[in-house]
C-alpha cells in the first residue's frame, strides 16, 4: 500500500513515498525564507505521483504541528491538494509524537521539544513511546523546573536548554538529527490508523498550533478597549 507522507513543520521540509514501512523514496530540503518558500516539496510531491499514478497513492500521512505557522500552512496545502484532486484520504498526526514516539525503548522519559520562538518552546513528555499528560507551551526555564527525575529532551528545540541559567543535571540533552521530524517517521505513526481506516476530514482539517500567531496577538492589541 503506497503511502505519501508530509512533514513541514521546521525549517526542514520532507516528502517520502513508502511501500507500508518501507520508504521508497524521501526528499528532504532546507526551507528557504526568500525565492521558493516551498523548498521545492510541490514539485517534487508532482514527480512522485506522476510516477507512480495518483490513483495507487492510498493515504497521505501528514505532521500538522504544532510547528512553524507558514511552513504548517506548506504541508496542509499540499496534502489539501493530492486529496482533494486524487481523492486520497489523509491521517494527520502530531509533531511532538513524531519525535517523542520513537524512542520507546528509552528507560528514561522522553520530552519532545520544538522551538516555538519568542523565547518559548512546545514541549510533550513519553514513557515507553505512550504520550504522558498534555502538550504544552512554556518556556526553557519552565520546562526545566518542571522535571523532576532523570529525562532525555529531543527534537529541534533541545538546543535551547543549554541556553537556561538553570540545574540542567537532571537531563540528558540529545542534539541529534536522528531526533528530528521527518515524513517517514510521519508515515510510520499514521500508519496504524491508515490500515483502520480512521482518516481525517480534510476539509475540516487545520494546523494543531497550540500559540496563536502573530496576526491574532496583532489583532487583539488592535481591538483591545
Amino acid at each position: 500500500m503506497k503511502i505519501i507522507g508530509i512533514e513541514t513543520s521546521s525549517s526542514v521540509f520532507s516528502l517520502c513515498l513508502n511501500d507500508d514501512e518501507n520508504v521508497l523514496h524521501e526528499f528532504r530540503k532546507q526551507r528557504e525564507f526568500e525565492g521558493h518558500r516551498d523548498a521545492g516539496i510541490f514539485n517534487e510531491a508532482k514527480r512522485l505521483i506522476d510516477t507512480c499514478g495518483g490513483e495507487n497513492i492510498k493515504a497521505i500521512a501528514i505532521s500538522n504541528g504544532p510547528g512553524m505557522f507558514t511552513s504548517l500552512r506548506v504541508g496542509l496545502s499540499l496534502a489539501k491538494g493530492i486529496a482533494l484532486v486524487n481523492n486520497t484520504p489523509v491521517v494527520a498526526v502530531n509533531t511532538l509524537d513524531v519525535i517523542g514516539v520513537e524512542p520507546s525503548l528509552s528507560v528514561s522519559p522522553v520530552a519532545a521539544i520544538i522551538n516555538a520562538y519568542r523565547d518559548e518552546i512546545y514541549v510533550a513528555f513519553y514513557e515507553k513511546g505512550e504520550l504522558r499528560g498534555d502538550y504544552l507551551l512554556t518556556t526553557p526555564t519552565g520546562f526545566v523546573r518542571m522535571i523532576r527525575c532523570r529525562t532525555l529532551a529531543i527534537g529541534p528545540g533541545s538546543d535551547l536548554l543549554e541556553k537556561v541559567n538553570l540545574d540542567t543535571s537532571k537531563l540528558d540533552i540529545v542534539k541529534d538529527d536522528q531526533y528530528l521530524p521527518s515524513a517517514s517517521k510521519v508515515v510510520s505513526l499514521a500508519l496504524p490508523r491508515v490500515k483502520e481506516g480512521d482518516f481525517d476530514e480534510i476539509e475540516f482539517l487545520e494546523p494543531y498550533y497550540i500559540k496563536r500567531t502573530d496576526a491574532e496577538r496583532r489583532y487583539d492589541k488592535s481591538n483591545a478597549i
